[in-house]
């Protein structure tokens, strides 16, 4: 009975303290994003650059880190022709540091450094290829409130491709695109 009375003191002092550092933005956040996919480097000599849909699902691990995992979709036209279609599926799993920490209003930044994979499905090639891939960028938001941000997001993902297979073996593919973040 002392050990639980002595556990439920502890308790008492150590909990307002650590509710109060909570921030009142909601942890859980999705980004919604569209733009372009830029190729460079030697992809760039094989592929245009082309349209590009992307989603974020994020967590705010503490006041300055962010957990997220992201989807990026490009759609490109052969270089050669202009008539083959290059697609490239990008799933990257990141960490975050936030220059600027977590706000309900104004301005927010986050650099991200982060690692998955990168396909190319290209028209009448088969199979699919993917390789694994390393990513740097960052994430420039306004804050419209608590829950609702306008995202820009540029991003640059290096597939570590083989040079038999797509004519390199570094693809140099950057998503660089704009959208929503809803934080729940």
């Amino acid at each position: 009975m002392k050990s639980l009375l002595i556990l439920a003191g502890i308790g008492t002092l150590t909990l307002p303290p650590v509710l109060t550092a909570q921030s009142s933005t909601p942890k859980l956040f999705l980004e919604a994003r569209g733009g372009a996919m830029v190729p460079t480097f030697d992809i760039a000599d094989v592929a245009k650059t082309g349209s590009a849909l992307g989603a974020t699902l994020g967590y705010q691990l503490a006041p300055r880190w962010v957990l997220m995992g992201e989807f990026d979709y490009g759609m490109h036209k052969d270089k050669a022709t202009g008539n083959t279609e290059i697609k490239t599926l990008h799933y990257i799993a990141k960490l975050g540091y936030s220059l600027t920490g977590p706000r309900d209003r104004g301005w927010e930044a986050v650099v991200n450094l982060g690692a998955g994979a990168v396909s190319f499905d290209v028209e009448g090639a088969s199979p699919t290829r993917t390789y694994f891939a390393i990513n740097a960028g960052a994430k420039l938001a306004y804050n419209l409130n608590r829950t609702l941000a306008v995202v820009l997001s540029p991003q640059g993902d290096i597939a570590f491709s083989k040079q038999a297979e797509l004519s390199t073996d570094n693809a140099w593919v950057w998503p660089v695109t704009v959208g929503f973040r809803v934080r729940f």
